[in-house]
């Protein structure tokens, strides 16, 4: 164990397991409840619960990490997330399920930006663990069919179970960096008031919770909307599966840009190209090219949004209050998409995915606008994604 500790193996399986649980538990969640007889406004209404509630816990989960420590609170969920996972299994009828489901997602949703802060903050580049994660929940959603079908639904849940032990395994060999700075910080208290009182940093979660809705809700129907144009189910299943893995590379190499571009433009690009997607998709545009949008835009928005996050907040905020700021800028994204969502919904329902394209091209085009009034942080991260902790 001590050889193993700390190593880049130790990291690279902890990421890979910890994201491999988070596609298991969720990729067939509607295919699973579907087949125990439950209907889709049953299921709709089981996600949208566990979603509001992982809205509502994640300034409780900042909090608690930056209190207690990340390393310790995680294993506390993970293990949370076990007997959550068993109780789902139970589950007799739509209450428990509701109950044993929203248990789990919200310590899976409340651990996620813990673990992007985690991977700043180790011996390694951000982007040489973190790009596992993207591969773990690559093969995660494959697993998850390949179990489905081979062994039964509930085989996939007990694969969850399986996953997540490794990960508290992989979890309890790994340490944090600077541990002396985070010993001395430990003795400040954590506190929401000066977040409050930061008024850049609640301007740039309202940007980021805004672009954010756009990104989940086109996880959400883009499928659909390439099947509206003509592809088959096959087929733009594949294509949404390949735009995954296409954010791997971006992820690996992030310490060459993300160090060293200037904030501003890392905030105004991803929120550029969201627009210029939504776009593409709104306009009577070759499928080809509305393919091609997909591949590089779907997943490569949303992960440089995170790692534009981690850096404005190490910048514009205090040290002590650096993970509960995270976790309510993972709020705001939930949020962001709570609000979205209907409205996304309406406009499909009276003119069809070209209208509901034209709406969220609209809102994210007002939000990148609103970037070139963003004030930026005076403050310097130097090598927060090389790996070289100060």
């Amino acid at each position: 164990m001590k050889k193993f500790r700390n190593t880049y193996a130790a990291y690279l399986l902890l990421y890979s397991f910890y994201f491999m649980s988070t596609s298991l538990f969720t990729t067939l969640i509607s295919v699973y409840l579907m087949g125990k007889h439950y209907n889709a406004s049953q299921v709709s209404t089981l996600v949208s619960v566990a979603f509001f509630l992982s809205m509502i816990a994640q300034p409780f989960f900042g909090y608690i990490n930056e209190r207690f420590g990340i390393v310790k609170m995680t294993t506390l969920s993970l293990s949370a997330i076990l007997g959550g996972v068993l109780g789902f299994l139970w589950a007799p009828n739509l209450f428990w399920l509701t109950v044993f489901y929203g248990i789990v997602l919200v310590c899976l949703n409340g651990t996620a930006p813990m673990m992007e802060v985690f991977a700043t903050q180790s011996a390694y580049a951000f982007g040489k663990i973190r790009v596992w994660g993207t591969i773990g929940y690559s093969l995660g959603v494959q697993i998850a069919g390949w179990v489905y079908h081979q062994f039964s639904p509930q085989a996939v849940y007990y694969t969850v179970l399986l996953t997540i032990v490794l990960s508290i395994f992989c979890l309890s060999a790994v340490r944090m960096g600077n541990s002396k700075k985070r010993e001395e910080k430990v003795k400040e208290p954590v506190s929401l008031r000066p977040l409050l009182h930061n008024r850049p940093y609640l301007f740039f979660i309202i940007l980021i919770g805004l672009a954010s809705g756009v990104g989940n809700i086109g996880h959400t129907y883009i499928q659909n909307l390439l099947m509206d144009n003509g592809l088959s189910v096959q087929t733009a299943a594949t294509i949404v599966a390949i735009s995954v893995v296409v954010e791997a590379p971006l992820i690996f190499f992030s310490d060459r840009f993300m160090d060293n571009w200037p904030l501003r433009v890392l905030i105004a690009l991803p929120m550029g190209i969201l627009c210029a997607q939504y776009a593409i998709y709104a306009l009577p545009s070759p499928i080809l090219l509305k393919v091609l949008v997909t591949l590089l835009a779907k997943h490569t928005t949303g992960m440089v949004l995170i790692m534009v996050s981690l850096r404005f907040i190490a910048q514009q905020v205090k040290g002590k209050d650096l993970v509960l700021a995270m976790a309510i800028v993972q709020g705001a994204r939930y949020l962001g998409t709570i609000l979205l969502q209907p409205l996304a919904a309406h406009f499909i329902e009276y003119g069809g995915y070209q209208l509901m394209s034209f709406f969220l091209a609209g809102v994210v085009g007002i939000v990148f606008v609103m970037t070139f009034v963003l004030k930026m942080p005076q403050g310097k991260v130097r090598s927060l994604f090389s790996g070289t902790v100060e």
